[in-house]
């Protein structure tokens, strides 16, 4: 019984080395696949006492104003405009209250035909701090604090976020192309929702 149970290991291994020439080993284990780790792709940004975190697709630039906390270009399609995301911040009690910032928002977008836009608004807390959010779609006249506005330029989308923290109001401003806001509002919508003290 021993003989034959150690005959039946030698034929078992020899099985095993002959399946190892030039291939895999037939007993070979498979590794598990492994989960990308937590936040891949991510980046971390820092916004006064919070950390947002983005996509490490969005192209970080240099701030071109003092107000500008952060600044990132969106790239499009081939041979297509980019989308622009700034997070402004004017100080404690500046930047005017939610409300105001919509109204003036509302004034630069038009239809087709040239009639007004409301924005779509939405109200929640992240860590406790009130946010209100706006997008409009429709022709955009941008125009920055006094500045007088520039021409309108059709298809364009403006997703906005303000959140009140107790240094101050926080504005995070996405707008471009319709397509490429469209293709980055949830990555948007996440960096609000996730920030987070570091």
């Amino acid at each position: 019984m021993i003989a034959w149970v150690r005959d039946l290991l030698r034929v078992l291994l020899a099985l095993v080395m002959l399946s190892t020439v030039g291939s895999e080993p037939l007993l070979a284990a498979t590794p598990p696949a492994k989960s990308p780790p937590a936040g891949a792709g991510l980046v971390g940004v820092s916004l006064l006492d919070l950390t947002a975190r983005v996509p490490e697709t969005w192209v970080s630039q240099q701030a071109s104003s003092s107000t500008r906390l952060a600044q990132f270009q969106l790239p499009g399609k081939a041979g297509s405009d980019a989308a622009e995301l700034v997070v402004f911040y004017f100080g404690q009690g500046q930047g005017g209250s939610a409300e105001a910032n919509i109204g003036r928002w509302e004034s630069q977008f038009s239809s087709a035909t040239g009639k007004p836009i409301k924005a779509s608004v939405q109200r929640f807390k992240v860590r406790g701090m009130p946010v209100t959010t706006a997008e409009l779609t429709g022709s955009y006249a941008r125009t920055l604090g006094m500045a007088p506005p520039g021409a309108a330029v059709p298809d364009q989308t403006l997703l906005a976020a303000i959140l009140e923290t107790p240094k101050g109001n926080l504005f995070f401003q996405l707008h471009g192309p319709k397509v490429i806001v469209a293709a980055n509002r949830e990555s948007f919508l996440s960096m609000v929702r996730g920030l987070k003290k570091p």
